[in-house]
């Protein structure tokens, strides 16, 4: 309801809210189906079976009539003049616009989550680490319509997918007032889910290593590998976390200090992983 009310008070009024209900048990439906008795501009679609954030989105995007898409997961709001501070950035002529945010985790006040200021032509920026969240981005038509549609494969870290594959044709535009605020307090977010977190992560780096290793050179995706082993670290899955670590020593078989600190026994364990391929290949 939270979510569904601050699109409500939005300053900017021309807009349709496409509510998809992916497979949900809750009352979701009964409560989207009675703001839409109150406003037309709401829209129910719904899933007959969970299908993910992205299929959900994907759903959205293609039932979507409007020149501007914007998104907004159940679980945040809006503030009240997010969609007019954004519409107007656009002004200056990008086609995709994000913004900064606020944090709230449970307790005390907000707190602002230091969204990266992405402006310009910023490919190489988003190669080498995350960049804006779903719930800050504005995106044009156009640009969907040169990105096709979401990757629904990705499991975690969806919107740097996306915003990768945007930055390869299209300006981003930062707006540094939060017209968000992301809860944390839902079971669901991947810092509460290290292998999703883990997994995804690494699914990122499969699927743009190649440009990674173009534009940044090989240093930069072996950080990227060695991101995901410690994600894999944490997660407990030390397996997982060994071939990460070994991609990464196979791409700088160098010292990488990301993982070392505190890792001493993993960093020694792919050395000798490294000194054993090298002889091998001689």
């Amino acid at each position: 309801r939270e979510a569904l009310e601050s699109i409500l008070r939005q300053t900017y009024q021309d807009w349709e809210a496409l509510i998809v209900n992916d497979g949900s048990t809750d009352d979701t439906s009964e409560v989207v189906k009675e703001y839409r008795r109150k406003d037309s501009r709401i829209r129910l679609i719904e899933h007959d079976r969970q299908r993910g954030a992205q299929a959900a989105r994907n759903t959205a995007l293609r039932a979507a009539r409007g020149k501007w898409i914007a998104f907004l997961d159940s679980d945040d709001r809006w503030l009240p003049d997010s969609l007019e501070v954004r519409l107007k950035a656009t002004k200056k002529g990008s086609q995709v616009v994000h913004s900064e945010c606020y944090v709230f985790e449970g307790e005390g006040d907000l707190e602002l989550f230091a969204v990266p200021p992405l402006r310009g032509h910023v490919y190489r920026e988003l190669l080498r680490k995350p960049g804006p969240m779903f719930q800050g981005l504005l995106i044009s038509r156009g640009a969907f319509a040169r990105l096709g549609y979401l990757d629904e494969k990705i499991v975690a870290y969806q919107e740097w997918d996306t915003a990768i594959r945007l930055a390869r044709h299209c300006c981003f535009e930062f707006v540094a007032e939060p017209t968000f605020i992301y809860d944390c307090r839902h079971a669901d977010t991947i810092s509460k889910d290290s292998l999703r977190e883990a997994v995804g992560y690494e699914q990122i780096v499969n699927k743009h290593r190649w440009s990674i290793l173009r534009h940044l050179g090989p240093k930069a995706l072996a950080h990227h590998y060695q991101q995901a082993a410690f994600f894999y670290l944490k997660a407990k899955r030390v397996e997982h976390a060994n071939r990460c670590s070994t991609r990464a020593v196979m791409c700088w078989p160098f010292r990488l200090g990301l993982i070392s600190g505190g890792k001493k026994h993993f960093v020694k364990l792919m050395s000798k992983r490294w000194t054993h391929a090298h002889r091998n290949s001689s």
